[in-house]
């Protein structure tokens, strides 16, 4: 049996991001298509979220393990939005009657796409899939180099209310490693008309641990980024994944040389010092600024529909989507799999995971604990008849070494667990879904 404690000591709490459950490295083909209109029947269709991927991009930046393409012709794009319609008319007969609680576009880039395109995109959102995209609580994702200030201007008025740009770094050097080209004049210029454009909240994403990075460029940083105003920041530790740019060309790091974890004590110190509130190992958010998704929605409970290539959905027994890939010519692959596919093809599901019982109660708390709110215990009792602590013992372990405390009615980490949330996390992943992990092989 392995012992927590001796997991904690021995690896570095840098795994990988925890950001779902299970991973898509743990999907397998289905033995036989599963009938998402008989999959969706009985599932609670009052708060759902919905997810559209548009995976391409101007680059492919030399940490990124995403479904992206990068340099896609005109055309690819045109007959992409174009099944992307056709997917979403389906589940739209799919589901029935249904609420969209919230709402995200991601990739890839989705800022890439022209702002004609961008009509295109937000009309299945509203006109297939009867979103009011003012109500719903809005995400967009967007990189320097595919901006401009009509854009902007463009999402703010459809009423996204969480604008989020992934700048990485401050210091040109730090931004050519990440394989990056945004001059800081112009992308200072964009970051101002993304403040001035007045949307509820405005994300900044940041990456730590970048080859040649020092506390000094690190704090530079992070103070340009409050110079803007973000009402978040993400906090990104750098992961060198399989398949990657960075993968190909960088030496391992000596667990004396890991810098991470200087940079996110500092990271934390900093924010806090400046009034930022820590939402999670990643996250940090403006004292008194409300979630910009802030819904009725949950990630625990609630299902999502995941529109395009590689995006995700899940009922409270099954997750799916298509196959996940990093090296270019196998997401090239997958892209025209998917340009093929007919109207039909849309109402089932191949690829993905069944969830066993125990899985869902894992899947409950890791998204739960990794949270600053923190795990409710009496909430998971009412979902599954039993006690948390009683299902997962390891729960009291970290009580034990300060990493989690209760406090009323949740189960907590403290400063010292967040730190760790990567690590306990995945100490918390079923065998099965591990073991699945581990045989999967990058491609």
């Amino acid at each position: 049996m392995r012992d927590f404690a001796r997991y904690l000591q021995e690896n570095s709490r840098f795994q990988s991001y925890l950001y779902s459950y299970p991973h898509k490295t743990a999907y397998r083909p289905f033995a036989a298509p599963v009938d998402l209109q008989a999959l969706w029947r009985d599932e609670g269709r009052d708060a759902l979220f919905l997810y559209a991927h548009i995976p391409f991009c101007q680059q492919k930046c030399a940490f990124c393990n995403l479904f992206t393409l990068s340099h896609p012709q005109p055309e690819l794009v045109r007959r992409y939005l174009a099944q992307l319609r056709t997917e979403a008319e389906v589940m739209r007969q799919v589901l029935g009657d249904f609420q969209v609680a919230s709402y995200a576009v991601g990739g890839g880039t989705p800022s890439l796409l022209s702002l004609d395109q961008l009509e295109q995109l937000f009309a299945i959102y509203t006109e297939v899939m009867g979103v009011d995209l003012a109500a719903a609580p809005g995400s967009f994702e967007a990189s320097p180099d595919t901006l401009d200030p009509a854009k902007i201007r463009y999402l703010a008025q459809r009423g996204i209310q969480r604008f989020s740009i992934g700048i990485q770094s401050f210091v040109d050097e730090e931004a050519r490693a990440m394989g990056r080209l945004q001059p800081q004049k112009e992308t200072d210029a964009l970051l101002d008309e993304i403040g001035a454009a007045g949307f509820p909240a405005f994300n900044l994403d940041l990456i730590y641990g970048i080859p040649g990075q020092t506390e000094a460029s690190w704090r530079f940083s992070l103070e340009r980024a409050l110079a803007f105003s973000p009402d978040e920041l993400f906090l990104y530790p750098l992961y060198v994944r399989p398949l990657t740019g960075l993968h190909r060309k960088t030496i391992p790091l000596a667990a004396h040389e890991d810098r991470r974890p200087r940079l996110y004590a500092l990271a934390c110190d900093f924010l806090k010092a400046r009034g930022y509130v820590q939402d999670s190992m990643r996250l940090f958010r403006r004292a008194g600024t409300a979630p910009a998704q802030d819904s009725e929605y949950s990630c625990q409970e609630d299902g999502m529909i995941g529109l395009g290539v590689n995006a995700r959905s899940y009922t409270r027994e099954l997750h799916y989507a298509t196959e996940y890939a990093v090296a270019k010519p196998r997401v090239a692959a997958i892209v025209q799999d998917y340009l093929g596919k007919s109207r039909a093809d849309f109402a089932w599901a191949r690829h993905g995971i069944r969830l066993s019982e125990e899985d869902r109660r894992r899947r409950y708390l890791i998204k739960s604990l990794l949270k600053a709110e923190g795990l409710e215990c009496h909430h998971y009792r009412q979902v599954f008849g039993s006690d948390p602590q009683a299902d997962f013992p390891d729960l009291e372990r970290l009580q034990e070494l300060e990493l989690a405390r209760i406090q009323g009615p949740f189960l907590r980490l403290t400063e010292a667990g967040m730190a760790c949330s990567d690590l306990i996390g995945h100490w918390f992943i079923g065998p099965e879904v591990q073991q699945k992990m581990r045989e999967y092989q990058p491609r």
